[in-house]
């Protein structure tokens, strides 16, 4: 049975993201960024506008891509926009964990420095009983083991980078949504039924859910983990808000005209969420790390329950779940 752990402040703050007024910090707010190295993982939908944002500024961008030619194709179409931009791609799959290390190593081939990741990839509610390669259901391995391992390769390049730059311009982004609030156990994590297969009933969705709600989890741990690294890094959750993108393309055709039509925004909107993470000079270690920003540019609020979770025993169980479930691939680091 589903059960609620969501209150009147957390409804408040979901119906808020549907209509969440004019973003307020856009690329006529952005700095020059040239020098600077980015990596946004997913080509399509936010990803794909959150570089055409940061190649407007300057910056050199690296497009994490699941095939060739799906990285040969939005180059194409970025330089027909940015004729001089610096624009690269690398293959990796997050669902097949054993792509990301060979993958990523062309990165680590041609550049010394990264200034931030936007970790944008993700799945939702695939069909029933979908698995990633290494059996894990899919949305758990795809959002969360598939971002850690790839986090886990780009981590001594982040922090070397990060030791250079001036405190708290180096960041990692991990998207999440403010559905986490939908999970249906206290603390966000169905540890005793990860992939609900032993679960009477459980509407489809509260597997993404729980996928959300883990990805909050990685940016608050990611940020506890390399406190003793002293580098000034800025870890943040982002919910980017209500979109217009394929990310939805498993749901029904009636979610779609109800939702999808008449209460989501353009993909750039969400572009502008994660670029508030990725830039705002507002934003700051002290203050800031494992924060969620919501709809177009705030401090937004995590259910209480996941958040005393992420601050406690929940927060260092999920990091020793997602270590033990990357260790494997990570044998070649």
């Amino acid at each position: 049975m589903y059960r609620i752990h969501f209150g009147i402040k957390d409804l408040y703050q979901f119906a808020l993201h549907v209509w969440p007024g004019k973003p307020k910090y856009t690329e006529h707010d952005y700095p020059d960024l040239s020098g600077r190295v980015y990596i946004v993982t997913g080509a399509a939908g936010i990803g794909y506008e959150a570089t055409r944002l940061l190649l407007g500024q300057g910056a050199k961008v690296y497009l994490a891509v699941r095939s060739d030619a799906r990285g040969q194709e939005c180059v194409r179409r970025l330089l027909a926009e940015f004729k001089d931009a610096a624009v690269d791609y690398f293959v990796i799959d997050l669902a097949e964990p054993a792509t990301i290390g060979p993958g990523v190593a062309k990165f680590l081939r041609q550049e010394t420095v990264l200034h931030g990741v936007l970790q944008n990839a993700g799945v939702m509610c695939p069909p029933r009983g979908a698995k990633t390669s290494s059996g894990l259901e899919l949305q758990l391995g795809t959002n969360n083991v598939g971002s850690h391992v790839l986090q886990t390769y780009l981590d001594p390049i982040l922090l070397r980078t990060a030791a250079k730059e001036p405190r708290g311009t180096v960041r990692v982004v991990w998207v999440t949504s403010s559905v986490h609030m939908f999970t249906d156990v206290r603390g966000g994590i169905n540890w005793d039924d990860l992939a609900y297969e032993r679960a009477a009933w459980a509407p489809l969705a509260v597997l993404y859910c729980q996928s959300k709600a883990m990805n909050i989890y990685q940016a608050h741990m990611w940020a506890k983990k390399h406190d003793a690294d002293d580098a000034g890094v800025i870890s943040l959750a982002v919910h980017p808000g209500n979109l217009r993108t394929s990310l939805d393309r498993h749901i029904t055709s009636v979610y779609s005209f109800g939702f999808h039509n008449l209460c989501f925004h353009p993909p750039k909107h969400g572009a502008y969420t994660e670029l508030y993470a990725l830039l705002s000079p507002t934003l700051t270690p002290e203050r800031n790390n494992g924060s969620y920003i919501v709809p177009w540019g705030a401090t937004g609020r995590i259910r209480p329950d996941i958040e005393e979770g992420m601050k406690g025993a929940n927060g260092e169980r999920v990091w020793s779940w997602l270590e033990e479930q990357a260790a494997p691939y990570l044998a070649s680091k």
